[in-house]
């Protein structure tokens, strides 16, 4: 049998009478597939995608979300794919583009489902075909275990998932809320959880919300929590009024950490495209961002990191200068890179903080205690880390980004097949999600953590 073509052609019908078209990146080669990809400027997100078969081929119509940058009002547009089936050698990308234009089927009935990709990309390992404008176009979705706490506990006892996850175990929790003397939320204020000898078992510091999660190991003796200038008896659930004052910050650190093996290209990409826009969506004389990169063993480099700047031009300088390369097996300099940006980083008192660190492979075994060191660092400092989790993570991945989200009261983000760009993601073991696009999910992130 012959082996057939793909072509995938995306087009946005931005009004009835016909295409505002784009055509801005490039026929990509995975096996016998071509995609060439057609978009009108300014639309963000693709959010959800239906099928209906038409012959011998199908039209994908995708829901997507469009944001004025003026008027910051949603309206929803409707972009077709159309795949075409063909032998090789037959129709090329031009004729499959006039098929469409010739078509003129309605949207039929929205339903959600995945759109066709072929290729595995393997983490870690080799580069991840060539490189296609990505901007807006990566989907996402964000989780939060901690609001979700009583399922997240479910799926532990049912053994559905396991920790801990490279000596992260977030499955020990105290919750701690820490109101003042008028009943608002106290940011900034120290919490410590202390064993029956008064030795620290965990530190960190309360939310914008006044919220802040403790973790303990089954093997030691919980007994005390200071919160609110105060020693409370050990519960899984404590309220406080402060007798202190907290932190009243100023301004937000935004840090990127970066897996720049050669499975990464398209994330990689991404945020080179995209980070002149997060920055302008979230723009602030109080926003100090750090972009940081790693590898592996034996690679280029091992991590590279950059200090917080006020400049976002300087960082889109550090992004453009990277490539997608080395790896070459699964685990990576993970533990490296934590204890570089937690531990070592200039964190500054005065702002909020959080770290988004995008990866598809887990850290080296026997790094744990290199991890924890790391998390333990940034829940002292309030960092919170925000995992992206890639294409073709397996369980053991998730499991850690979950844990690191977790531990340091923070969201997990993993990126979604809904695009229709790159490899398979994961389907991670949670409740409901909602699938964005990765510039909503970002800039969204971004503006909650901001003072």
């Amino acid at each position: 049998m012959k082996n057939n073509i793909n072509e995938n052609i995306l087009s946005n019908i931005a009004t009835p009478e016909g295409l505002e078209e784009e055509l801005y990146k490039k026929c990509k080669s995975r096996k016998h597939t071509r995609e060439v990809v057609i978009r009108n400027a300014g639309i963000l997100s693709v959010l959800l995608i239906s099928a209906i078969g038409i012959g011998g081929r199908s039209i994908h119509w995708i829901e997507k979300s469009k944001v004025s940058a003026d008027t910051q009002e949603t309206d929803s547009v409707h972009t077709a794919a159309l795949t075409a089936m063909m032998d090789p050698g037959g129709v090329e990308s031009g004729d499959a583009a006039k098929s469409y234009a010739d078509t003129t089927t309605e949207a039929p009935a929205f339903a959600a489902s995945k759109m066709d990709t072929t290729g595995v990309k393997q983490p870690g390992s080799g580069t991840n075909g060539q490189q296609q404008s990505l901007s807006g176009v990566l989907t996402a979705a964000e989780y939060s275990d901690l609001e979700n706490w009583d399922f997240f506990q479910e799926l532990v006892q049912d053994q559905k998932i396991t920790f801990p996850a490279y000596g992260l175990n977030p499955t020990n929790a105290v919750s701690v809320t820490v109101t003042d003397n008028n009943r608002q939320p106290l940011a900034g204020d120290k919490v410590v959880l202390l064993d029956d000898q008064g030795a620290a078992l965990w530190e960190t510091i309360t939310d914008a919300e006044g919220k802040a999660w403790l973790f303990y190991d089954t093997n030691t003796n919980p007994a005390t929590v200071y919160a609110g200038g105060q020693n409370i008896t050990f519960a899984d659930e404590i309220s406080v009024v402060s007798t202190a004052n907290g932190q009243n910050n100023t301004g937000l650190q935004v840090m990127f950490i970066m897996d720049t093996t050669g499975s990464m290209s398209d994330e990689l990409n991404y945020l080179k495209e995209d980070f002149s826009a997060i920055v302008n969506e979230t723009s602030s004389k109080q926003i100090l961002f750090s972009a940081n990169f790693y590898r592996d063993q034996g690679d280029a480099y091992v991590t590279k990191c950059n200090p917080f700047t006020a400049n976002p031009q300087t960082v889109q300088q550090q992004l453009d200068a990277e490539d997608a390369e080395g790896g070459g097996d699964t685990p990576e300099a993970v533990a490296d890179i934590l204890y570089e940006t937690m531990v070592q980083a200039d964190w500054e008192d005065g702002y909020n903080k959080i770290a988004f660190m995008i990866f598809d492979a887990p850290p080296h075994d026997g790094t744990e205690k290199q991890i924890d060191a790391a998390i333990r660092a940034a829940a002292q400092q309030g960092i919170h880390v925000i995992p992206v989790v890639a294409s073709n993570a397996a369980r053991d991945t998730e499991l850690f980004g979950r844990a690191l989200a977790i531990m340091t009261n923070s969201e997990y983000v993993f990126l979604t097949d809904d695009s229709g760009v790159g490899d398979s993601h994961l389907e991670p073991i949670i409740g409901n999600y909602t699938v964005e696009s990765l510039h909503d999910v970002i800039v969204r992130l971004i503006q909650e953590y901001q003072p």
